[in-house]
């Protein structure tokens, strides 16, 4: 049970530390658009309240990921992590930002992480 609550926990940190980074960069503006040297834009990047959360949420989600390492096969624990990652990204990517996926996108979504599933499934 440890294990499954540690996986989910992995999942939930590193796909919210993913979407929190583009909130900071959306936050930011993009490196192109801003016009500013590249030491101030990383200093308006690392400033951002977005940014720092989500670092610091993807190096929880680093030491829990060693952690499921020295307990779990990688052949296990990696597709069922990206599978879901890959979903709450997806589905946070809509919800946050408005991001439009289209039903090709969505299904083509579904379709990886059913096949990502069942080759973890398959020991």
């Amino acid at each position: 049970m440890i294990k499954v609550l540690m996986i989910l926990a992995n999942i939930i940190f590193a796909a919210g530390g993913n979407l929190l980074l583009k909130s900071g960069m959306n936050a930011a503006g993009s490196v192109s658009e801003t016009h500013l040297p590249l030491a101030q834009y990383a200093l308006l990047v690392f400033t951002k309240p977005q940014i720092l959360i989500g670092v610091g949420l993807y190096i929880v989600s680093f030491v829990m990921w060693l952690a499921l390492l020295s307990m779990m096969d990688i052949s296990v624990v990696y597709p069922i992590f990206v599978s879901a990652a890959f979903l709450i990204v997806m589905a946070g990517s809509v919800l946050w930002f408005g991001e439009n996926v289209n039903l090709l996108r969505a299904l083509g979504t579904l379709v990886v992480a059913a096949g990502i599933a069942m080759v973890s499934m398959s020991r």
